[in-house]
């Protein structure tokens, strides 16, 4: 059977807009998505794709013009084989980039919670290595996970859009982790993707003194557009997950 919580699911509606649940497709499973090498795979540092699971620095980089499937087939082979202690992790500089590699990131989450030997999740921790006002280079360091952390999206939910202030929408983040609520974040854009990424980013950084470490999940939800009526769009659902 099918791992709750994993892919695109059809949920609700955005923030700000009427519930409507939406039908959400299914892709078909390819050869990306298999394990050993990934050949001819220009995201890996290297195409042997347990060489680079296994080594001290396994990076994935992502471009504006990767394709999602490609860079989702490298995530799950190198978070397979990853070792103990070994997290991989993704690189991309620049909203297009970002959000290319937040969609690789949802896809991959999607397959590894389907694994027919045993569902596998991870979670994301993203880390900006300038100063993060400026910067649109960010690091995101996937830790593996044994059993799956499934979040349906809410009514509730925050949402990131081209022009939110993303220090205070990681205000908001912060003030409902020291409340105990559960956060996500609903958003969709390259843009806003990377609003909702820095705003994640700095929640952690509010709540260092409370002694949390923040990170999430990564979905792609089908939910009602709230600016257009009667349709549904594609949104990138982020789950935060406090240990």
């Amino acid at each position: 059977g099918r791992a709750p919580g994993g892919g695109r699911q059809g949920s609700g509606r955005a923030p700000g807009g009427p519930q409507r649940r939406a039908q959400g497709g299914r892709p078909t499973r390819s050869a990306p998505y298999s394990r050993g090498k990934v050949s001819g795979d220009d995201h890996l540092a290297n195409t042997d794709v347990q060489t680079v699971a296994a080594s001290d620095n396994p990076v994935l980089k992502v471009k504006a013009d990767s394709k999602p499937n490609a860079v989702a087939g490298a995530i799950c082979n190198v978070v397979r084989e990853s070792a103990t202690g070994q997290p991989p992790a993704v690189v991309a500089t620049g909203p297009a980039a970002i959000n290319q590699a937040m969609k690789a990131m949802a896809i991959a989450r999607k397959y590894l919670l389907e694994e027919e030997t045993g569902a596998v999740d991870f979670l994301v921790q993203p880390r900006f290595e300038e100063d993060i006002r400026q910067s649109s280079r960010v690091c995101f360091v996937l830790s593996k996970l044994p059993r799956p952390l499934p979040r349906e999206p809410s009514e509730d939910d925050l949402a990131s859009k081209e022009k939110t202030d993303f220090h205070k929408l990681a205000g908001a983040m912060a003030q409902r982790i020291r409340d105990g609520e559960k956060v996500a974040c609903t958003t969709k854009g390259p843009v806003p993707v990377l609003i909702a990424v820095k705003a994640i980013a700095t929640a952690n950084t509010y709540l260092t003194d409370d002694g949390k470490d923040v990170k999430f999940t990564v979905s792609i939800v089908d939910l009602e557009n709230p600016e257009i009526r009667d349709a549904t769009s594609t949104y990138m659902h982020f789950a935060l997950v406090v240990k």
